[in-house]
């Protein structure tokens, strides 16, 4: 067995599976309420796709050519099981999924109970979302699951504008990974699993295939340890480099410090010295208006201010968000305290864009909760005004619904966007069961 050079796999398998060889592979699940897409790797072009009612014994068949099949007319509400076979008798493992109702397109599915990626988790978070040169839509999104090993980002990529989706690839190992586009080239920054090292690779064609990642910053790789932490968080071009937000801490110490990852527009991405870290600083529990049981504040945007500053707006707390400048001038410097900003989505993850006029753009959970999904607009990053909703779920319980970790482009007057989604019998709502895609109009801002 030779070395592997390249950071994705079609599909990854751990070493222990890779002997099998296993054929077909399904590589995408979505289902609707009386429909669920279907995608596999395999070999021919004649498949059977067998499926049946969750607890029955009986499989029902169809014949189908490619690799990709739609099944249709199924009961709502109502879990299957599928598998698919080919001309060889080669047979998938076997998958599972559950039809509802939904809103927006299905990129991907996990079924909490399906095992196919248990060697990495059970349920897709961090998803993250970029438009191609060549007009494609990329996302991508991890596999993730607690005191799990939680390394393992899915690709799937869409030629009509987000209406449907299809399987790109595998990358392993990576977490909470972004997408951007620079010199020429698709990146993606992330870490080696929960608490690991940051990790950065790049494609030449578009997410296809991927070079082998350069280590940033190594991490603890352990989840009981402080290590590595960020979110698919934006980058922001200012002052003649490119900046995001990562932290280093851990919930299990209930500690986080923050810190600004930046790197001048002309050097390499790929070389891992060009890179340049903040020192890192943790929230005070003496600074003006500072919650004294907070762990630390997490998931910072990285943000131009309407004077030119740069500064890191993050998560921290009920209704507020910590606000912490940089100085381009010395990328090492530690960043100072601002304050803490009155804001409707400082409790859970949110993105944060300045668009074209200067004003801001926050797609987040307004408190309490996450079964609302909503678009917020400020000219300053100190007074926001509500623009509308998204998705609006109130009717659920907080505990069982949740749209959530939403990343979005802004293209016109339209608004894309991607969400973690916990819905028809997910796990909880923070063990979500899809990432789902989803359109605003955005005439009237």
């Amino acid at each position: 067995m030779k070395g592997y050079n390249q950071w994705n796999f079609r599909p990854y398998r751990p070493m222990s599976e890779r002997a099998k060889k296993v054929l077909p592979y399904i590589c995408r699940v979505a289902p609707y309420e009386h429909r669920c897409e279907l995608e596999w790797l395999g070999r021919g072009d004649t498949y059977s796709v067998c499926f049946r009612v969750r607890g029955t014994t009986e499989w029902q068949k169809r014949l189908v050519s490619g690799q990709t099949a739609v099944l249709e007319h199924l009961q709502t509400e109502t879990e299957y099981e599928v598998k698919i076979r080919d001309a060889w008798q080669g047979e998938s493992g076997v998958r599972l999924f559950r039809t509802s109702e939904i809103e927006g397109a299905v990129v991907n599915y996990l079924h909490p109970e399906d095992e196919q990626y248990g060697f990495s988790g059970r349920y897709l978070c961090s998803p993250s979302l970029i438009r191609l040169p060549s007009g494609k839509l990329l996302a991508s999104m991890d596999v993730y699951g607690s005191r799990m090993p939680q390394n393992l980002t899915l690709l799937f990529e869409s030629a009509d504008n987000g209406d449907s989706w299809n399987y790109a690839t595998d990358i392993f190992p990576c977490f909470w990974g972004k997408l951007f586009w620079h010199q020429e080239k698709l990146y993606l920054l992330g870490c080696s699993n929960e608490y690991g090292d940051i990790l950065i690779g790049c494609s030449e064609d578009e997410g296809r295939t991927w070079s082998m990642p350069v280590v940033i910053q190594r991490g603890s790789c352990n989840t009981e340890e402080m290590g590595n932490h960020r979110a698919p968080v934006p980058v922001l071009r200012s002052h003649g480099r490119l900046w995001t937000g990562v932290e280093y801490g851990t919930w299990r110490r209930n500690c986080f410090y923050d810190a600004l990852l930046s790197i001048e527009e002309s050097a390499d991405p790929m070389i891992a010295g060009n890179w340049t870290l903040t020192d890192y600083i943790r929230a005070d529990s003496g600074w003006l208006n500072a919650d004294a049981e907070a762990a630390g504040a997490i998931e910072g945007n990285a943000l131009e201010m309407p004077d030119g500053t740069v500064v890191d707006f993050l998560r921290y707390g009920e209704n507020k968000a910590l606000v912490l400048k940089a100085d381009p001038d010395d990328p090492e410097k530690k960043m100072e305290f601002v304050q803490f900003a009155d804001f409707p989505m400082g409790h859970t993850k949110f993105e944060i864009q300045k668009i074209e006029g200067g004003s801001y753009l926050a797609v987040g959970n307004p408190f309490p909760g996450r079964t609302v999904l909503s678009i917020y607009r400020s000219d300053d990053l100190e007074i926001w005004e509500k623009v509308g909703d998204i998705l609006n779920h109130k009717e659920y319980g907080m505990k069982e619904v949740g749209f959530q970790y939403p990343v979005f482009l802004v293209e016109g007057n339209e608004l894309l966007v991607l969400s973690r989604t916990a819905w028809n019998q997910a796990h909880n709502f923070h063990d979500s069961n899809y990432i789902t895609f989803h359109r605003a109009n955005l005439e009237n801002i």
